[in-house]
């Protein structure tokens, strides 16, 4: 998605409290109910969701605390990534840890070219080691939304803002409107679960704004929630039942995203609202040599089979 678009969502997505954020943001986007869906056929849809694990480049950034690769270790981690994303061969690819457009560019027209990737985009956030939640898409978007600079109310008041985004992405497949939320919640390292559930609030908040101001009935919030699937970020997202956790329908055994200190856990999700659940023909964490050797992370897939 080009920069200017980005931007412009940007700015005019900020506001003086929860209510006019999320107003501001809602003025960015598409006019949802104006949308003419067209399709008599049923549309295959494939999202992965991907924390990729320091997508760095090989330049310092005096502004953030951010890796410097080589350039070697560029290329290899751009190979490592690529070998993945091309097996899973998905339409919409959202990815967290990236560390700017520049970067994101290099790899879609480089490694990830056979897939025939038509749009990307990213918005450089407030995260001090400068990692971003971007998408890649083969599907037409008709815009983008960017929360960075909203400040809102935190779970005791205080006041807050998304350090990473939720990054809304407003897709069309087989001209079907779909919005896809990219997150990357607040680490647990140095933790302050107050912020992360916060955060996890406030994006449960634009999403009931946005079913409430227009009739866009598929709407899934993606990626990294760095958090268990009985924590209150979780809770927050489920707990008025609108969204669904996809991830519930994989077995027990495979439902795990990252390791740590050889305990398997999920910190990564794919939640939706209803007509989507009812479309998700299959849903996996993808697991393997090829995957451990591009990320700490395990890819999360989904296919939907839209019905207009």
């Amino acid at each position: 998605m080009r920069l200017w678009l980005l931007l412009a969502a940007c700015l005019c997505a900020c506001g003086d409290d929860d209510r006019s954020a999320i107003d501001g943001g809602l003025d960015a986007g598409p006019d949802v109910a104006a949308v003419d869906v067209g399709p008599r056929e049923a549309v295959d849809f494939r999202v992965v969701t991907w924390n990729v694990e320091n997508f760095f480049d090989s330049r310092n950034d005096p502004d953030t605390f951010d890796d410097v690769l080589s350039a070697s270790e560029v290329e290899q981690k751009m190979e490592d990534m690529a070998r993945v994303l091309l097996a899973i061969d998905a339409d919409f690819v959202a990815l967290q840890e990236v560390e700017n457009e520049p970067l994101l560019q290099r790899f879609v027209e480089g490694p990830l070219a056979p897939l025939g990737y038509t749009d990307f985009g990213l918005i450089d956030s407030f995260d001090g080691r400068g990692i971003d939640v971007a998408y890649v898409s083969r599907v037409p978007i008709t815009n983008v939304v960017s929360h960075l600079g909203e400040d809102f109310d935190g779970p005791t008041g205080m006041s807050q803002f998304f350090s990473r985004d939720a990054l809304e992405v407003f897709a069309e497949p087989g001209g079907i409107p779909v919005l896809l939320m990219v997150l990357h919640l607040r680490s647990m390292l140095d933790d302050e679960p107050d912020r992360r559930l916060g955060e996890a609030m406030q994006a449960k908040r634009i999403v009931d704004r946005r079913i409430s101001v227009s009739d866009l009935q598929r709407i899934m919030v993606l990626g990294d929630f760095n958090d268990f699937p009985d924590s209150e970020p979780l809770d927050a997202f489920l707990g008025d039942e609108v969204l669904s956790d996809l991830t519930q329908r994989i077995s027990m055994g495979n439902r795990w995203s990252y390791e740590y200190r050889g305990n398997r856990q999920q910190l990564d999700y794919m939640l939706s609202t209803a007509t989507l659940e009812s479309e998700a023909a299959a849903v996996e964490f993808v697991h393997g040599s090829d995957v451990d050797l591009a990320s700490d992370h395990q890819p999360l897939v989904a296919n939907f089979r839209l019905t207009p």
